[in-house]
């Protein structure tokens, strides 16, 4: 490590400029290609700000004009040329991901929306992946992009690095930038950032293994003792520090939460080295809970308004909070190593320590009047190890008394019945934080009347205290913003939900470690029925009778943590984006409820030995609403959920299954959450999938009247035929579905109703996705286990939802139906597998082309519905498989209504083709056994059923509706029957029929309409009808004008 001398960051920085300083000729002075050097400060001190003034230096350099810079005097920093300079600030670390973006952005990439836009993707399926933020790695794709880039611009580049993290980063792996060999870029950085007082040991070990840095450079004070120039290195920081809160005052931070007063920052930091050099050893100040606490309870962080002295402003404690992000001081390694020119540059302040201090076997009694010299003046009080008798507790007489600490002592509880006095209520009332820890008697220090004085009090931590009624804090201590309950046995006199019910302020809890009597069963936020709570972190992990845990409408609840045994967990309607249940048993876990949490993206089960694959039995999961919608969470919705104009046909089954009733309930956003739920997913479990691009509402139990999503009739863009052929007055266009009932008046087309689905167990699934996007990938383990599938007014999708693994199609599916999917080109993709469908209704699907690519098998297909379909040229390819071997389908009903280019509804793929051609003259007869209805209407393309060369024959054949079908010549081959087969068509149409037995027309009993086409309008007729559909903002307007004609006849 090589030092050099300097007294000021100026001096520091100008020595630092001539060392990176190269002539063309020779390297640099310092000896060798030291490329990465690495800048240690006054011991770690000032390192930062001696950063930050390079960077200035150069940048002013850089952005000075010509003629100013010819003008000014020939100094170091002109001397040293580089062409861009790089300074990336990371002393608050949050990962190797956000310092390579960081250093994205300031290359200024040629693609730089894309490359952000790279990140801005990978951010967001590591967090549907529960990836740590801390955790995330930089992105191979865009290492090569920004290496590229700088070896196309073949600039010389200096970055200036403050790495927050405990490690050397290697910035060509990171970010492309490589210093080595005989580059002349060059890298300087330093540790941890500002205020970087961890132990010199620490430093070098995190050093001995670098295999990047060429150099380490020490700044050492010319003929001053290092103590004395430590204030001015402090002040030097602390004003980096407020020029970087400036910056961020401009972009993202809010004001309230500015650190703007340098000499604030710098007492601040001089007051926790005090705390570290004050008995250092033997007193634990637990800096990780009460740092902040310090700060504002001792007056060092004070108000810049006069108040009263009792209310401190909420922005004080974020400031505080603030302030302490910024520092990492290491204090914990002070404790233990305090370096000895740190001990002498800290100016003690008067501070109290008892005469008894030290290492005894006695219990110590305090006397009661032993701080009546420090009345007014004692703000911080710990006492350990004491036995005092409440009425004479040395610190009732302490009138400022902000923060009390009882740590191991035992209290002589006394019965009095003269109440509170005047000292009680001066001292309890003007508390702000209370910490209780292993202290025996402490009842009438946490009884409800010491809590009735402590309207102040926003900070309580009681540790080990035995059979404490937590009831007691119900309606009380109402500016409490972090209660923390810590390893200790808990009673509750008051119902669990009404705990916390007016602690509206609270933003913390912590109720870890404790064990919970059998009357308190569960525990409950203080959202619950208020939805306006605080409430930020919550930490919970107990033994004992607690099973049920809520937080509930505590809608800025971000971050919580569970750890033991849970029986119910209800986090609905809150802020959450990761639930983390690494550290709990859920063998016991009977229902989670995360209902209204549109943040949610992943859930971490724990490891295999302690959960089961039947666990949760119950799950409720939507985040298609957002927590500010209380009213629709919960079981309570279920009914209410009827009135607000919901889609019923996804919260009610065909066959009048409410999905509220099954286990697992899931409505979706974003389908890869669905990822989150393969750990823990039952095969046995069926699945019933619903995806649309409307927001369900949750769990409705009934259909709602008058909210039919309205079904186009007739669309004049989607149909090519001519008008002329909707003249038929007598036929009924109407759906027998409830789910389709849309009445047109004048004129409808009468269908069969859409088989129900199958009934499901009530262990069973129900999916809803919200589509967003045109592809969606869904886990293995729905396509899988999926009996029911349903798309519907999904304004987005091209495809069905896919898996990226092997098993992509959906081959248990059982009832299909597909609607109103304006953008969707095909069903189901091109596979060999076996399908199980059985019941297939698809209609409105404009830009369908088909229903199966490929040549799937699909035998037992009973039901098949399409209405519609505009570009819909055939329905399901045959394969060789299906025709050589004579196969039999289960189709039963065969109806298609509206599809004007359909031209063969079975049509032969290649390979049918050819062995058609070859067996020819033989014609083929492809059998349809159980085949009974078909209906086939306003087909004007359609030449076939099956494909050609192919003989269809439907032995068990009933009935037969076609209309506007003039290119079909044959029907399908039938038997003697007791009664003839009702064929309900055109006059002129039944006798262009073409027949390869005569004899076949004599099974056929044809019926006509009474009017039909003539050449001259009918009376009664459609004269024209239009439909407007604006699929861009999924609103649909039907009009319809009709004009009827009276014949003259």
């Amino acid at each position: 490590m090589q030092d050099f001398y300097a007294n000021t960051i100026d001096e520091a920085a100008e020595k630092i400029l001539i060392l990176l300083k190269e002539d063309a000729n020779a390297a640099s002075s310092i000896g060798g290609w030291n490329n990465v050097l690495y800048f240690d400060g006054w011991e770690g001190l000032g390192a930062s700000a001696v950063l930050g003034a390079i960077a200035r230096r150069l940048t002013a350099e850089k952005e000075e004009p010509p003629a100013a810079a010819a003008s000014a005097s020939s100094s170091t920093a002109q001397l040293v040329e580089f062409e861009q300079i790089i300074h990336i600030d990371c002393s608050k670390w949050e990962s190797r991901r956000a310092l390579q973006r960081a250093v994205a952005e300031q290359l200024k990439l040629p693609a730089a929306a894309k490359v952000m836009e790279v990140f801005d993707t990978q951010d967001q399926e590591d967090d549907f992946r529960g990836v740590a933020v801390g955790s995330r790695a930089e992105l191979q794709q865009v290492v090569r992009e920004m290496y590229q880039h700088i070896q196309k611009l073949n600039h010389r580049i200096l970055v200036i690095f403050h790495n927050g993290s405990g490690e050397e980063i290697d910035l060509a792996r990171c970010c492309g930038i490589s210093p080595s060999g005989y580059s002349t870029s060059k890298v300087l950085w330093t540790f941890q950032g500002r205020f970087r007082l961890k132990p010199r040991a620490k430093v070098d070990s995190a050093l001995k293994s670098t295999t990047t840095t060429d150099a380490f450079l020490l700044a050492r004070p010319h003929k001053l003792l290092p103590h004395e120039i430590w204030p001015y290195l402090v002040r030097e920081e602390a004003n980096e520090l407020v020029a970087a809160q400036q910056y961020k005052l401009n972009t993202i931070v809010p004001r309230s939460i500015v650190i703007d007063q340098p000499a604030l920052v710098e007492e601040c930091l001089l007051y926790m080295l005090e705390l570290c050099c004050r008995c250092h050893q033997s007193i634990d100040y637990d800096f990780t809970t009460h740092s902040a606490n310090y700060w504002i309870c001792d007056g060092i962080i004070k108000q810049r308004q006069q108040k009263d002295a009792d209310d401190v402003d909420d922005g004080l404690w974020r400031i505080a909070d603030a302030l302490l992000r910024e520092m990492q001081l290491d204090v914990q390694d002070h404790r233990c190593s305090l370096s000895y020119h740190l001990a002498r540059f800290v100016e003690s302040k008067p501070f109290w320590v008892s005469p008894t201090y030290g290492f005894s076997r006695q219990i110590l009694v305090p006397r009661g009047d032993m701080f009546q010299h420090y009345l007014d003046k004692l703000r911080v009080l710990k006492l350990s190890h004491c036995t005092f008798d409440f009425p004479s507790a040395p610190f009732r007489c302490c009138h400022n008394l902000r923060f009390l600490w009882l740590d191991h002592c035992q209290v002589n509880e006394i019965n009095t019945t003269q109440g509170v006095g005047a000292e009680d209520a001066r001292c309890f009332q003007r508390l702000w934080v209370l910490d209780v820890r292993y202290t025996a008697g402490c009842s009438q220090i946490l009884s409800t009347w010491m809590m009735d004085l402590m309207t102040h009090l926003r900070e309580l931590k009681v540790v080990g205290v035995q059979k404490w009624d937590m009831g007691q804090l119900q309606g009380r201590l109402p500016n409490l913003r972090k209660l923390r309950v810590q390893e200790s046995s808990i009673d509750c006199s008051c119902s669990e939900n009404d705990l916390f019910s007016e602690a509206n302020k609270m933003e913390l809890l912590d109720f870890s470690g404790n064990k919970t009597s059998a009357s308190m069963k569960s525990l409950c936020g203080p959202g619950v029925g208020s939805n306006n709570s605080c409430l930020e972190t919550v930490t919970v992990g107990c033994t004992g009778w607690l099973i049920n845990v809520s937080f509930k409408g505590c809608i800025n609840l971000k971050n919580i943590l569970l750890s033991g045994w849970v029986g119910t967990l209800d986090i609905s309607n809150t802020a959450v984006k990761t639930l983390d249940l690494a550290k709990t048993y859920i063998h016991s876990l009977d229902e989670l409820n995360l209902l209204c949490c549109e943040k949610l993206c992943a859930i971490k089960w724990p490891p295999g030995e302690n959960k089961s694959q039947d666990k949760p039995g119950k799950l409720r999961i939507d985040t298609t609403q957002s927590s500010a919608q209380p009213a629709r969470c919960g079981k309570q919705s279920y009914e209410e959920s009827n009135s607000m104009g919901s889609l019923s046909s996804i919260a009610v089954l065909h066959g009048n299954q409410p999905v509220s009733r099954f286990d697992w309930y899931i409505s979706v956003r974003d389908a890869r959450l669905l990822l989150s739920l393969e750990p823990v997913y039952s095969s046995s479990r069926k699945i019933f999938v619903e995806i649309s691009s409307t927001i369900v509402a949750t769990g409705a139990s009934e259909h709602e009247s008058g909210s039919r999503s309205l079904m186009p009739v007739l669309g004049a863009q989607q149909q090519k035929q001519p008008v002329c052929a909707l003249i038929y007055a007598d036929v009924n266009q109407q759906h027998g579905d409830d789910d389709s009932n849309r009445e047109a008046p004048g004129t409808t087309v009468r269908m069969w109703p859409c088989p129900d689905s199958p009934r499901l167990p009530k262990e069973s699934c129900y999916i809803h996705i919200q589509d967003q996007r045109g592809a969606i990938i869904i886990p293995d383990f729905v396509t899988v286990c999926t009996k029911i599938l349903h798309v519907k007014d999904s304004l987005s999708i091209t495809i069905l939802p896919s898996s990226p693994g092997w098993s992509s199609e959906w081959l248990a599916l059982e009832w299909c139906r597909i609607e109103r999917c304006p953008k969707l080109e095909s069903v189901f993709g091109r596979s060999s597998w076996y399908y199980s469908v059985r019941i297939l209704w698809a209609s409105q699907l404009p830009k369908a082309r088909c229903i199966w690519k490929g040549g799937q098998v699909v035998r037992l297909l009973t039901y098949l519905h399409l209405d519609f379909c505009s570009r819909l040229i055939h329905v399901l390819p045959l394969g060789q498989d299906m025709i050589s071997v004579k196969a039999e389908t289960g189709l039963e009903t065969l109806e298609i209504v509206w599809c004007g280019d359909l031209r063969e509804v079975f049509p032969l793929l290649t390979a049918a083709q050819r062995y058609v051609a070859r067996e020819q003259p033989r014609v083929i007869t492809l059998v349809f056994p159980k085949l009974k209805r078909i209906h086939l209407h306003e087909l004007p393309t359609l030449h076939s059923i099956c494909g050609p060369g192919l003989r269809m024959s439907a032995p068990e054949l009933e009935t037969v509706k076609i209309r506007g079908c003039w290119s079909l010549k044959h029907l399908p081959i039938t038997v003697q029957k007791k009664k003839a087969v009702q064929c309900d068509c055109e006059k002129e149409w039944w006798h262009n029929l073409q027949w390869e037995d005569p004899s076949q027309k004599e099974l056929y009993k044809p019926i006509h309409p009474k009017h039909y086409k003539k050449g001259t309008l009918l009376r009664g007729s459609v004269l024209s009808m239009q439909l407007e559909l604006d699929v861009d903002y999924g609103v649909r307007s039907l009009a319809l004008v009709k004009s009827y004609l009276m014949s003259c006849r």
